[in-house]
């Protein structure tokens, strides 16, 4: 039995939720929700790390919220996911510091991933996300209001692999767009970079 984090007791209590954790779940599913009379349980997967758990709180609380039951359908779990990422990092305060770089974002909101924060932040500032894991690129995500080339171009490759060989953050300026590199390895076994690039 893991005991809840501040933010995950809060918000369970906020939502009525009563938590309790397992590992491995079932199906390698990071959470799930049942009803146990008067209770509505979310079980969360207690070897994940933190902000993962956060995340699936968030989520399996959004299913609830939206009314889905059962089998939920692909477009379901996409409803889900933009309405766990409103309640995990909700308006405001997130649009009070979304131009903030992830580091900064992270300090202010440490509940939630780099890469949820990431995310969340696309939905205020025009941009595309890179994410590169132990040097292959996994994502790539294009805000609807930005237009980028579907593949990484020469001059992102180049900032994400001097921010992966360095370990150090990346900034870059020029030609009307901003680059912005943050390294990330929180000793789990993958390295990560994630790529920010917007208007300047």
């Amino acid at each position: 039995m893991t005991e809840a984090t501040p933010w995950a007791h809060d918000f369970a209590r906020k939502h009525k939720l009563t938590l309790r954790f397992e590992t491995p779940l079932p199906g390698k599913v990071p959470a799930y929700k049942y009803e146990d009379g008067d209770l509505m349980v979310v079980v969360l997967d207690s070897s994940l790390p933190d902000e993962r758990q956060h995340f699936s709180l968030a989520h399996e609380a959004a299913h609830l919220i939206l009314g889905h039951t059962g089998d939920v359908s692909p477009q379901e779990e996409q409803e889900a996911n933009f309405l766990a990422s409103e309640l995990l990092l909700p308006d405001p305060p997130f649009s009070d510091f979304a131009y903030e770089n992830l580091r900064g974002l992270k300090d202010a909101f440490p509940q939630a991933s780099f890469e949820a924060l990431a995310r969340r932040r696309q939905q205020f500032i025009p941009s595309v996300l890179t994410i590169m894991d132990d040097g292959l690129i996994t994502r790539r995500l294009t805000s609807d209001e930005f237009s980028a080339p579907f593949q990484i171009t020469p001059h992102e490759r180049h900032t994400l692999q001097e921010c992966l060989h360095t370990g150090e953050d990346q900034d870059e300026t020029g030609d009307g767009i901003r680059l912005h590199a943050t390294y990330v390895d929180e000793g789990r076994g993958v390295v990560r970079v994630l790529l920010i690039v917007e208007e300047s």
